[in-house]
């Protein structure tokens, strides 16, 4: 019997992510999950972009840097990878989907991201943007991406309704899940959605 797939739609943030797992049941979407976890150890800062590299020498800075980029890499695939174990051979992580990059790469140094301030204040959320797109591709998963605010008009089209049905499905989500359900869980879902519909048919009208 093939296993249902599932995607893991994204609400990243700096240090931490909301994952929110969508699978299909009789052609519904159906949240089969969903969690908090962190993306960077204790001990270490969420934003050295924008503040504790500032004023720091160079070597200093990417020391630090690089610190922080290897324990989110590492927090990151661990996540995924016990996501992907605590779901079992029934269910197959396809893709996990996220925002659009806030940067289309990380410059080289930090002296370079702090030589423009709208680089800096997106540098640190880029790091932990890639964490999680490296960490999924080095497990053979998928990376789909929404620009943002796109994401519920993307699910809509993916399960053939109007966005403000899609909305309504959505937040009456909270009856069944219970909290949290707050608006970033419902973009992850979105995303989740929007990315589900490229791998199987969904078909919201059928919900009651």
């Amino acid at each position: 019997m093939a296993s249902a797939p599932v995607v893991v739609g994204v609400a990243d943030h700096n240090g931490w992510a909301a994952l929110v797992c969508v699978s299909v049941r009789d052609g519904l979407p159906e949240v089969i999950d969903r969690r908090r976890v962190e993306l960077i150890e204790p001990g270490l800062p969420a934003l050295p972009y924008e503040h504790e590299t500032i004023g720091m020498n160079a070597a200093e800075a990417e020391r630090l840097i690089q610190e922080v980029r290897d324990s989110a890499a590492h927090c990151a695939e661990r996540a995924l990878s016990r996501l992907r174990s605590g779901l079992g051979t029934a269910r197959e992580i396809v893709s996990i989907a996220l925002r659009t990059a806030p940067l289309p790469q990380l410059p080289g140094s930090a002296a370079e991201v702090h030589a423009s301030w709208p680089v800096t204040v997106r540098a640190d959320a880029m790091l932990y943007h890639d964490a999680l797109c490296t960490s999924a591709a080095s497990l053979g998963i998928i990376v789909d991406t929404f620009a943002r605010g796109e994401e519920r008009l993307r699910a809509a089209e993916a399960t053939a309704a109007t966005a403000e049905r899609l909305d309504r499905f959505l937040s009456g989500l909270r009856a069944s899940l219970g909290p949290p359900w707050q608006q970033d869980h419902q973009a992850a879902a979105a995303r989740a959605i929007a990315a589900l519909g490229r791998y199987t048919t969904l078909q919201l009208d059928k919900a009651r």
